[in-house]
């Protein structure tokens, strides 16, 4: 019989509540003794129903909990409670609840592992990433692909396993699917192998969410598409010199009807494709070649090609085309005859190049003899070449010598040996490597004739002064191949000049030297000499130019870059000195400033570095400027250790000094080929016409200088007596 628990509870406390009262009345009027018996008794009543609540309720609710437990712990359970109320129809639920899920769990596993199977057995590698694109799933197909194990891949994000020009193109077209959250497909990428190798993937990917919708991730399949891409490109550039060759290359059906009509067939016969295709092959052919060419496609269809057929074909505009023709027989895949392709390159021109040819031939017997006259006429010009007393070489357009002779192996020291094959960039000092670059341009623009004079080096280190000849040489065709360079040794000549500049300098000064000047004033005076005597003028300084009058190049040193500063940086400041374009530079350079920026001792060094240069390289004279009350004696006294003094020359004249510098500018212009004015003198001087009429006359008066009438104008010119005030070393004016 089926009771129910709450009515069972009330039974029983009823029951044992109406006994706990009937021996209450029965002990209240009882003898003490009885008193004790009672409360044993009412002890035995509550522990009686202790152990019926715990048969009844508690040990069936425990087995539940247990059984709960182990289904929460992935094990199946089964209670068995026969109670015949309410907690056995709790324990039957449950029972049937684990037998319920354990039936879906079977499932589920059966499905998982099916699932499983189908992703492992693919020939697609499956994946899933998160949303910062990090595999947190690979199925095991990776090795197979990209050569990697699942466990090396989970954790990493996409881009590690690209190259790094794909990286950046990829994060771009990922990132736009993310934001968009949408599902994607045949998105190409390219991967690296572990073993280096590329590989290309088409990836395909579907977004799934969390409950509140955000985006947790991709799950994607990457499938390798190497090889479609390689045959695709490998049928593009196929199709492409199909269509872009100059043969004509048509494709046939078995009748002979034309298929396909490339570019090179149009622009043969001059028919467009749309008019052509589903004609048959003998539009092109002329009626009394038809048998010829039946026999040609029997042939083929016998052999499986014909070629050398040595035909003719007619173009849209009636014209008559020799061709060489090839038609071979196509196949489909089961070996099924399906057709021609018939490639005809026109061959006109080549007949006509071959009777051309046979005439060239006759006319080459004829010069031959010429050439043989020739040949002796050319080896004396190469003897001639080869004894001459100026270096001669060549260069080739690529900057190689090629030629060398024995001139060219005194004055360089490189023997022909040595020399054929090297870099014309050799012979070069530093400040002009650009010059074969320069030259090189030159020639290819067709310029024929370069002179100019250049310093060279030589196998021992040495420069010299060369006067420099550029001619191009032509090929057969008459382009430029390279170009021949005739140098002559001018050393001795430089050096004379430079005696003549030193002795017209109002200063004891030689080019290639370092000076180091105290004051301003003496600076300027020598730095406007020098300019005057041809020297290309560059100052640096902190000074502002109304500070300094000079007439050339002011570089202000200045912690900000704007026009014509230079920031007070040793490294800036050796880069612009050293660069400087002219041979005969002077250069007047303010000490305190980069001191001050960069410190005393790199500052020393990079004079020495300066003074190095300019002497071995002879670019001209270097002016430094130093202020001594703002440096320390200890630093000064290196400065004049590592650096020449002016020293201010002797008179060697008798001469006013007005007139002398008057002479002395005169002579300077005349040395340029200029004659001067009374004008130019008195706008030079700043004197009146009266005071240089009266100067002149002085200095004609000593036989120095003559005046010569050109028209209207009065010119000046020093005669060879005022010239020996120059250029002779122990010179004294001689009276008349």
């Amino acid at each position: 019989m089926r009771v129910p628990i709450f009515p069972k509870i009330v039974i029983i406390s009823l029951f044992f509540s109406v006994l706990s009262l009937i021996f209450h009345t029965v002990t209240s009027n009882a003898e003490p003794g009885m008193v004790f018996v009672y409360h044993i008794y009412m002890f035995m009543i509550i522990l009686g129903i202790s152990f019926f609540v715990a048969g009844s309720i508690t040990e069936p609710l425990e087995r539940l909990k247990k059984g709960f437990e182990s289904v929460m712990g992935g094990e199946s359970a089964r209670i068995d409670v026969e109670t015949g109320d309410e907690l056995e129809d709790l324990a039957n639920s449950f029972n049937y609840m684990v037998e319920v899920l354990t039936s879906q769990k079977n499932m589920l596993k059966r499905s998982e592992e099916k699932y499983k199977m189908l992703v492992e057995d693919i020939n697609d590698w499956v994946f899933e990433l998160d949303n910062n694109f990090v595999y947190t799933y690979s199925s095991p197909k990776v090795r197979d692909i990209i050569g990697y194990e699942p466990e090396e891949v989970v954790g990493r994000r996409i881009f590690d396993f690209m190259p790094d020009e794909e990286k950046a193109r990829a994060a771009e077209e990922l990132e736009g699917i993310k934001r968009g959250k949408i599902p994607f497909c045949n998105v190409e990428n390219v991967f690296m192998r572990k073993d280096g190798s590329r590989i290309t993937l088409e990836i395909c990917g579907r977004p799934f969410f969390d409950e509140d919708e955000n985006l947790r991730g991709y799950r994607a399949v990457g499938r390798d598409i190497t090889s479609r891409k390689r045959a695709e490109e490998k049928i593009a550039y196929l199709a492409s010199i199909t269509e872009h060759t100059v043969d004509a290359i048509i494709s046939l059906d078995p009748d002979s009807r034309i298929v396909s009509w490339n570019k090179g067939a149009e622009m043969m016969f001059g028919y467009t494709e749309q008019e052509v295709i589903g004609k048959p092959l003998v539009t092109l052919m002329p009626k009394e070649n038809w048998d010829a060419c039946r026999e040609n496609f029997k042939r083929a269809v016998l052999e499986g090609y014909a070629r050398d057929i040595e035909t003719v074909r007619i173009t849209k505009d009636g014209r008559r085309v020799l061709v060489d023709q090839t038609l071979t027989t196509i196949y489909d895949t089961d070996g099924e005859h399906i057709g021609f392709v018939a490639i005809m390159r026109d061959v006109s021109k080549r007949k006509d190049a071959e009777e051309k040819l046979k005439k060239a031939y006759r006319q080459l017997e004829e010069k031959t003899q010429e050439l043989l006259k020739s040949q002796k006429q050319l080896r004396h010009l190469a003897n001639i070449v080869e004894n001459s007393n100026d270096a001669i070489y060549s260069v080739d357009l690529e900057g190689i010598i090629t030629s060398w002779n024995k001139t060219a192996e005194k004055l360089f020291g490189w023997t022909r040996e040595e020399a054929l094959g090297m870099s014309a960039d050799i012979l070069l000092p530093d400040e002009i490597k650009n010059e074969i670059p320069f030259l090189i341009q030159k020639v290819k623009k067709g310029v024929r004739f370069i002179s100019y004079e250049t310093r060279r080096l030589t196998k021992d280190g040495g420069i010299i002064d060369v006067d420099v000849t550029v001619s191009p040489i032509m090929d057969e065709d008459g382009k430029p191949a390279g170009f021949s360079v005739i140098a002559r040794d001018i050393t001795s000549k430089v050096r004379t000049e430079e005696k003549i500049l030193k002795r017209i300098l109002k200063y004891d000064i030689d080019k290639g030297k370092v000076y180091l000047v105290e004051k301003l004033d003496l600076a300027v005076d020598v730095f406007n000499d020098l300019v005057k005597c041809g020297y290309v003028g560059t100052v640096i300084t902190r000074k502002f130019p109304d500070e300094i009058n000079v007439q050339s190049e002011h570089l202000w040193l200045c912690e900000k870059k704007s026009k014509n500063t230079l920031l007070p940086s040793i490294l800036q400041v050796e880069t612009a000195v050293m660069n400087l374009p002219n041979w005969n530079n002077v250069v007047l350079l303010e000490l305190d400033y980069l001191i001050l920026k960069n410190g005393f001792e790199s500052t020393f060094e990079f004079i020495q570095r300066l003074k190095d240069a300019f002497y071995l390289l002879k670019k001209g004279v270097v002016l430094l400027l130093a202020d001594p009350e703002v440096m320390d004696e200890k630093e000064l006294k290196l400065l004049r250790k590592e650096c020449s003094r002016i020293r201010p020359k002797p008179r060697h004249h008798d001469l006013p000094p007005r007139c002398y510098e008057l002479l002395r500018y005169v002579y300077m212009e005349n040395r340029m080929g200029r004659k001067i004015s009374f004008k130019e003198i008195m706008g030079h001087f700043s004197i009146a016409r009266n005071t240089a009429k009266k100067y002149v006359r002085y200095l004609e008066g000593r036989g120095l200088m003559k005046v010569i009438k050109d028209g209207r104008l009065k010119l000046v010119e020093v005669t060879e007596k005022g010239k020996e005030l120059f250029y002779t070393p122990d010179s004294s004016l001689r009276s008349d």
